[in-house]
C-alpha cells in the first residue's frame, strides 16, 4: 500500500507538468517569494535581537500587527505602494527586490528541473 501511494505522487506531478507546464515553475516561484519574505523578516529581526516567532509581524513604525492581506509577498508591497496600510510609513525597497529575486530563482530552478524531468 505504501509503495503504491509513493509511486502515485511522482506520476501525478508529471501528469500535471504535461498538462499545465506553467504550474510547477509558478509554484516554485511562489515558494521562493515566501522564502524571501521570511528572509526579510530574519534580516530585520536577528540583528536587533528580536525573536522570529514573537511578536507577530508588525509595522516597525506604528507597531500595528499585520494581517494576512499585508503579508502576501510582492503583491502586498505593490498594492500598498510600499507603505504601511495603517500609518503610511515607507517600507524599504530591499524587501521587494529580495522577494522578487527569490521568486525568479525559484521559478527558473523549478522550470529547469521540470524540463530535465520531462526530457
Amino acid at each position: 500500500m505504501l509503495t503504491e501511494t509513493l509511486a502515485f505522487y511522482p506520476a501525478a506531478a508529471k501528469a500535471i507538468a504535461l498538462h499545465w507546464p506553467w504550474f510547477w515553475p509558478l509554484w516554485g516561484g511562489v515558494m521562493g517569494a515566501v522564502l524571501g519574505s521570511f528572509l526579510n523578516c530574519a534580516r530585520y529581526r536577528v540583528p536587533r535581537g528580536i525573536s522570529l516567532r514573537r511578536p507577530p509581524s508588525h509595522c516597525p513604525a506604528c507597531k500595528t500587527v499585520l494581517g494576512v492581506p499585508d503579508l502576501v509577498p510582492v503583491l502586498s508591497y505593490l498594492a500598498l505602494r510600499g507603505r504601511c496600510r495603517h500609518c503610511r510609513a515607507p517600507i524599504g525597497r530591499t524587501s521587494l527586490w529580495l522577494e522578487v529575486a527569490l521568486f525568479t530563482g525559484g521559478y527558473l530552478l523549478t522550470a529547469l528541473f521540470q524540463a530535465w524531468l520531462l526530457a
